[in-house]
């Protein structure tokens, strides 16, 4: 036991030291977040008026033109968004929102992300069903749509690449996983996976 007591406190001491360089850490962690969520806090407010605001293009979709209830509501839920403000703000945090834009701009970004959110979940939903009922033109012209508007949702991305494959368009399934690659998705391996079966 003498023997191994200078082993055990070098042990402890190392134990120590890691435990106090993690709490160093943490709180230069912790002090750094507070000193910018307290700068964005007082960042004055700035012009949104010029972001890059999606727009549906709802002339060019299939609205009205197939008699499917599920299909109604999702064509009804595009109309209402098409008359508000939406923004892909995936990714940014509210601080660095604030920062970049103010403090009181942020309950309008909120709503315009929440805005796409509700976007990219209606879109693959109505490209879904428009093929799930056959309508495989229209449902990729809708799927495209959702990639323009750089969804995260995996699932447009897949549908879409099933799309092209099952009418041998080997091309555009290249693009597709092109875009992908150079895209920051929370499953990108998956879906390239997918595409690359």
């Amino acid at each position: 036991m003498p023997l191994l007591l200078p082993y055990i406190i070098i042990l402890l001491s190392v134990l120590a030291l890691l435990r106090n360089r993690t709490n160093r850490t943490s709180k230069k962690n912790q002090d750094s977040f507070w000193e910018k969520e307290q700068r964005a806090n007082h960042t004055r407010k700035q012009d949104i008026s010029g972001l890059d605001y999606i727009q549906i293009p709802l002339d060019t979709f299939p609205i009205g033109r197939f008699t499917d209830e599920k299909l109604t509501s999702l064509e009804q839920t595009l109309t209402s968004l098409s008359n508000r403000k939406i923004l892909n703000l995936s990714g940014i945090s509210n601080t660095d929102l604030k920062l970049q834009y103010g403090a009181a701009n942020l309950p309008v970004l909120s709503e315009c992300d929440a805005n796409f959110t509700l976007l990219a979940r209606t879109i693959t939903a109505y490209g879904e069903r428009l093929a799930e009922l056959g309508h495989w033109k229209e449902a990729i012209l809708i799927l495209e749509f959702g990639i323009q508007c750089k969804t995260d949702l995996s699932k447009n991305y897949t549908l879409l690449g099933t799309l092209y494959r099952d009418h041998d368009d080997s091309a555009k399934i290249q693009q597709l996983v092109e875009i992908v690659q150079n895209m920051d998705l929370l499953l990108k391996d998956s879906i390239l996976q997918q595409l690359l079966q």
